[in-house]
């Protein structure tokens, strides 16, 4: 090969090699894994073994029980009242006047119950919403604390417990938002603990048991 073409070989080569080295350099790094860190709760079983929920639970046991056991007894004075109607003649002073006597007992009856179970819903409706956002106040402290960036609620696959048909099964499969994760990341045992410490500390209440709003 004569001198000028190994120089032209030469320059040629050192190009490609120029070329190669600032392409490499020009290109972007390959991205670094997600550092997002991801927790899961189980809010099935804050609704479930917090101990504020046991108690809860409880009192609205024992006052849907008292609720019961008043409308049987309004519905027995009202039968009662309504047997003693029938041996007093219709269009008689005795007659009239139990007669409107039956129609207010029947009346108050009535708004007794409707007032009552609209009561004990709203008092369920505001606990349930009040153990939510403790048991969201709770998972928020643990998040900031171990450095989790999102909470994911979930719930636990039990196909036994489901009704044998494939809506309900469709159902439960949709209502999964978490397919699988490691122990390590479910805070549920740390946010029930910290959520039953904080419901001890508060001063118990003084109106003898009875629930109110929270």
């Amino acid at each position: 090969m004569s001198k000028p073409a190994a120089r032209l070989a030469a320059l040629a080569f050192c190009g490609a090699i120029c070329a190669y080295a600032t392409y490499s350099v020009a290109q972007p790094a390959p991205s670094s894994s997600s550092n997002t860190r991801v927790a899961v709760l189980n809010l099935h079983r804050i609704f479930d073994e917090t101990k504020q929920i046991m108690d809860l639970n409880q009192q609205i046991k024992q006052q849907e029980a008292d609720f019961r056991a008043e409308a049987q007894r309004r519905k027995d004075v009202i039968e009662t009242k309504q047997t003693e109607l029938v041996a007093f003649r219709q269009g008689t002073t005795d007659y009239e006047t139990r007669r409107k006597d039956l129609v207010r007992l029947n009346i108050e009856s009535n708004v007794w119950l409707q007032t009552t179970e609209a009561e004990l819903e709203q008092m369920k409706f505001d606990w349930t919403k009040h153990i939510y956002e403790k048991a969201l106040e709770a998972s928020r402290q643990v998040a900031n604390e171990r450095g989790y960036d999102a909470i994911l609620q979930f719930k636990e696959y039990k196909p036994e417990m489901v009704d044998p048909n494939v809506q309900a099964m469709r159902r439960v499969i949709q209502e999964r938002d978490v397919l699988f994760y490691r122990g390590e990341i479910d805070i549920t045992d740390e946010v029930i603990r910290r959520m039953d410490q904080a419901y001890q500390a508060q001063p118990r209440p003084t109106n003898g048991g009875k629930m109110g709003s929270p």
